[in-house]
C-alpha cells in the first residue's frame, strides 16, 4: 500500500483534497483518514474517512487549522509520518494570508515565488528527509480553483450561470485567470452567492455544495486550463512517481 500525508490549512482544503481525491480515483482502491492537528498535543480523527483495508493507496488528510502552522506541522511530525510507513508528504495552503497583505495589496509574482523558495528553503534546512515534502500553495486561494471551473455554479443555482454572472458583476469568468485577477477568491464566490440571496463563508455546507457535484472530468478539465497551475503542481505533487 502506497501511503502518503497531505497536511491542510482548513476544513475548505480538507473537503476539496477529499473529494478530489475520491473522484480522481472513482472510490476504487482509495482509502482515507481525516484528522485534525489544531496542536503538536491534539491529534483528532474528524469527519469524512473513507476506509478501505485492502486499497492499494491510502491517504492522511490532516487540518492544522492555520495557513502559518502548514509547514511547522509538517516538521513537528515528519519523523513519526517516516516511521508509520509514508513514503511521502504534501502540505498545502493558499497564497493568500495576512503575511501576504502585509506586503501587497495585489498579486505579484515575485512574491508569489518568494514565499514558495521560502518554504523549500526551510524544509530544504529543517527536514529530515526533505526530498520526499512537497509544499503546494493554492493561488490566490483553494477557491481560484472553483472559479476555474466557472460553470459549477449552476449546480447551486440554475440561474448562475456564466452569462448571467457577466451581465450582474461584470465578471467574465470564462477570459478571468482566476491565480492573476483575484487578489482574494473567496469574495468573488461571496459576490456570486449573494446574487440569489444566499451567503457563502467557508462553513462546512458551503464547501460541500460546491465539491460534492463535481466529478473526475471536472478535475481532468482544471488541470488542462493553463488558468490554474497551482492545482497542477498539487495533482502533480500526488501522483509522481
Amino acid at each position: 500500500m502506497k501511503k502518503i500525508a497531505i497536511f491542510v490549512e482548513g476544513q475548505t482544503e480538507l473537503i476539496v483534497v477529499r473529494e478530489y481525491l475520491l473522484k480522481w480515483f472513482e472510490y476504487q482502491n482509495i482509502e482515507l483518514e481525516c484528522r485534525t492537528l489544531f496542536s503538536d498535543a491534539k491529534f483528532h480523527k474528524t469527519d469524512y474517512d473513507f476506509p478501505n483495508s485492502n486499497a492499494g493507496f491510502h491517504f492522511q488528510i490532516i487540518n492544522v487549522g492555520s495557513d502559518n502552522n502548514v509547514l511547522s506541522r509538517i516538521l513537528r511530525r515528519e519523523t513519526f509520518m517516516w516511521n508509520a510507513g509514508y513514503e511521502r508528504i504534501i502540505g498545502l495552503r493558499d497564497m493568500y494570508s495576512e503575511q501576504y497583505r502585509q506586503v501587497s495589496s495585489t498579486i505579484k509574482s515575485e512574491i508569489n515565488d518568494r514565499f514558495i523558495d521560502s518554504h523549500n528553503a526551510t524544509i530544504s534546512k529543517s527536514a529530515k528527509q526533505p526530498e520526499k515534502i512537497f509544499m503546494r500553495f493554492a493561488i490566490m486561494e483553494t477557491e481560484a480553483w472553483f472559479l476555474g471551473l466557472h460553470n459549477i455554479f449552476e449546480n447551486i443555482n440554475a440561474n448562475l450561470t456564466v452569462d448571467f454572472i457577466k451581465n450582474e458583476l461584470g465578471l467574465d469568468l470564462v477570459a478571468a485567470n482566476p491565480e492573476t485577477d483575484f487578489f482574494h477568491p473567496a469574495v468573488k464566490i461571496k459576490e456570486i452567492y449573494n446574487l440569489f440571496g444566499g451567503n457563502y463563508d467557508k462553513h462546512k455546507g458551503d464547501i460541500e455544495a460546491l465539491v460534492n457535484p463535481l466529478t473526475k472530468q471536472h478535475f481532468e478539465e482544471l488541470i488542462d486550463k493553463p488558468q490554474c497551475n497551482s492545482f497542477n503542481t498539487f495533482h502533480e505533487a500526488i501522483h509522481r512517481e
